[in-house]
């Protein structure tokens, strides 16, 4: 057990490296995205496999159109799919189309915009260099060449990539299992219409649940459990044989029912104070081998323990080389105060999106959630700093792309 502010990047780093993968599975590609690749794919074909106008127009020799005014024979006319019949010739052309194989003797393709034709004859208004819009075979992959490394998560422009390989079948990671409580006397269903006295309603798991699911995992409810160690000792004993990682809210801190701490104290499970703002308590272990976290009660805090935290871990278990949410440096459209012995992640909005320029949501306790709701990402203020006044640098975490161009 430890008492002491730890570093949110120390405890990252001892999480990670306790982080074990999960086992492999053959998918067809067209169901890979947010999977994680396993192996790289390394191609055994050139893309495109030959040579192929890249406009609608003519397929000549450059040495006809080294000056204007050239003016020559249409032989035929080469549909993409289609290979030509015959060769191009001195003071000859061929019509070609967007993809279509360029024929032999023809090293230029000519804009039909910049063309006039009739009687069959085609006259070139300018000069041309050699190889104009050709795409010579390999221009996108070349054999033997690393196309997507492993680790990657796929995106449906990979499925793309795959496709124009060949490759249907892909081996990736499989999503692990990840079971998600809450915990709480003060809890009631998101469905209660009206919560009693003393009550709020648990957006905790809903949140968590759909976080997993953005991490690649395959989130399993296992429900509210109040602030009893018995009961939730049962729920875990019962309910996560077949997971991977269990994620509980709740019950992590220093008060008289904190249900986690009361259940697991003295296990594999060590109960952490990290020097971050919200976030703070945090429990860490295992639970019959299996990973255990035991993330704050206040929603704000859940989000970024599993930010910092548990979104990594889930990403490492399925071999991802990326874990991190992307970082850069914007600028403080206010005064943005912190807890200097903390590392602070406040949420912040984006006002002037060339600059990256962001203001404070409002209130940032961590039991205001729709703060975060409204933010486009964190500014991340280090250990040490106070404050980053108005109009000075500040490095933003990008949890959520945001839309900023309006449609006329």
């Amino acid at each position: 057990m430890a008492s002491e502010l730890r570093p949110a990047e120390e405890v990252r780093e001892h999480i990670l490296a306790t982080t074990r993968r999960v086992s492999d599975v053959v998918l067809d590609y067209t169901e890979a995205v947010g999977r994680v690749l396993s192996a790289a794919v390394v191609s055994d074909e050139d893309v495109p496999p030959f040579a192929n106008s890249a406009m609608d127009g003519y397929a000549v020799r450059s040495t006809d159109v080294e000056a204007p005014g050239a003016t020559l024979t249409v032989l035929d006319e080469i549909p993409a799919g289609q290979v030509a019949a015959r060769s191009v010739g001195v003071g000859e052309a061929m019509k070609i189309m967007t993809g279509a194989p360029l024929p032999s003797g023809a090293d230029t393709v000519v804009r039909v915009e910049d063309t006039t034709s009739s009687n069959g004859m085609v006259r070139v208004g300018s000069a041309v260099p050699k190889g104009t819009y050709v795409r010579p075979p390999g221009g996108d992959v070349t054999r033997g060449t690393t196309v997507i490394e492993g680790g990657t998560r796929l995106t449906p422009v990979h499925v793309g990539v795959l496709a124009a390989l060949g490759l249907t079948k892909v081996t990736v990671a499989s999503r692990p299992r990840v079971g998600v409580m809450s915990t709480g006397d003060e809890l009631t269903p998101p469905e209660t219409a009206s919560p009693g006295p003393g009550m709020i309603r648990d957006s905790n798991r809903p949140m968590l649940m759909t976080m997993v699911e953005g991490a690649g995992g395959i989130g399993v409810d296992l429900g509210h459990v109040g602030d009893d160690p018995r009961r939730l000792g049962a729920v875990l004993e019962r309910d996560t044989g077949e997971l991977d990682v269990v994620i509980t809210t709740g019950g992590v801190s220093m008060g008289d029912y904190d249900v986690v701490k009361a259940l697991l104290r003295g296990s594999d499970v060590d109960f952490l104070t990290v020097a971050i703002n919200p976030g703070k308590p945090l429990a860490y272990g295992a639970i019959e081998g299996r990973p255990f976290f035991g993330l704050p009660g206040n929603p704000v805090s859940v989000l970024v323990s599993f930010e910092q935290f548990a979104r990594p871990a889930l990403l490492a278990m399925q071999g991802a080389t990326a874990l991190l949410r992307p970082r850069i440096t914007g600028v403080a459209g206010e005064d943005l105060h912190s807890d200097p012995v903390k590392e602070a992640f406040i949420r912040v909005r984006v006002v002037d999106p060339e600059q990256w320029v962001v203001v404070s949501t409002g209130g940032q306790s961590s039991n205001v959630l729709s703060g975060a709701g409204r933010a486009d990402c964190f500014a991340v203020i280090p250990v040490g700093v106070a404050s980053v006044r108005s109009g000075e640098s500040v490095t933003l975490e990008l949890f959520r792309a945001s839309e900023t161009r309006r449609v006329a």
